[in-house]
């Protein structure tokens, strides 16, 4: 029987079929990153579609009221939306270990509720509905005392305030000790913003946020931006320079809810001194987007 023969490949040969794969390669890593970039949109788009779903369903056991962003008599650590909303979340055990329902606060309500503070180290849980897939974000957040790291904020309403009070009516669905009612939007739930995003970035100060609550007020400085923040038409307009803007990384725009329980894209190019109304429920400014 006659033995196959095999020839040797020249270094040349050799040469270009590695520069063929090399060349496949190059053509096929876009579409990889493309892919990839498509399916971190869709998750996060998800992940605003079900906290909404959850924050409706949180309404029609509690009077047909939204949770407040976060709840407190002042400023100490207080439980926040994304707190509230673990029993809506599939989260029930969670929200059960925590000891919410008791009355207990954040941290005991302390001035600067840290991770260690939290019986159990349960704020530090990580749930994957309130992570951006796009941000690389840490699980813990690093700049908010190490609790679970979010990549979302209620969005408080279309005013801006020098300082924090006790009890601010900021104009939206969610902000500190709101009731607010389905029927008190008046300016319609498709026209009215309930969630969005935001992005951690160390080097730029960009915080993120956390799930648990706000950590308190040390230095005087009252850390509202654990679970929310404002629209206007400067420093926190859509990729505005406050840290605490609305961001994303998925393109030149931001998912945000609707109270309607819709899930929308805003381009970062849309007017912003139309977008910052979107946060207002009942400011009567009627909002007409590209």
């Amino acid at each position: 029987m006659t033995q196959p023969r095999f020839r040797a490949f020249t270094l040349i040969e050799l040469l270009v079929v590695i520069a063929i794969i090399a060349v496949l390669i190059g053509l096929l890593l876009p579409a990889i990153q493309k892919v990839r970039a498509a399916a971190a949109r869709i998750r996060c788009s998800n992940n605003l579609k079900q906290q909404t779903l959850g924050l409706h369903a949180y309404a029609l056991v509690n009077d047909d009221r939204f949770p407040p962003a976060f709840a407190g008599p002042d400023f100490g650590g207080s439980w926040g939306w994304g707190a509230y909303l673990l029993p809506f979340i599939e989260q029930e055990n969670l929200f059960r270990q925590l000891n919410i329902a008791s009355g207990i606060r954040f941290g005991g309500g302390g001035t600067s509720v840290h991770a260690t503070d939290v019986p159990g180290g349960f704020s530090q849980v990580v749930l994957k509905i309130f992570l951006c897939p796009a941000d690389s974000a840490p699980e813990r957040n690093p700049l908010r005392n190490h609790h679970a790291t979010s990549n979302y904020h209620a969005v408080c309403g279309p005013y801006s305030f020098v300082e924090t009070r006790m009890d601010i009516d900021y104009g939206g669905i969610m902000y500190l000790n709101s009731r607010t009612r389905i029927m008190d939007i008046t300016d319609g739930t498709s026209n009215t913003l309930l969630v969005g995003e935001c992005l951690f970035d160390e080097a730029h100060r960009w915080r993120a946020a956390i799930w648990a609550g706000m950590t308190g007020n040390p230095n005087g400085v009252v850390q509202i931006s654990d679970v929310m923040w404002w629209l206007d038409d400067g420093e926190s307009r859509l990729f505005g320079s406050a840290p605490q803007a609305y961001r994303s990384r998925h393109g030149a725009g931001v998912f945000f809810s609707f109270a309607d329980g819709s899930v929308r894209w805003i381009q970062a190019s849309a007017n912003p001194v139309q977008v910052r109304w979107l946060a207002g429920r009942a400011d009567g400014v009627v909002v007409t987007l590209e």
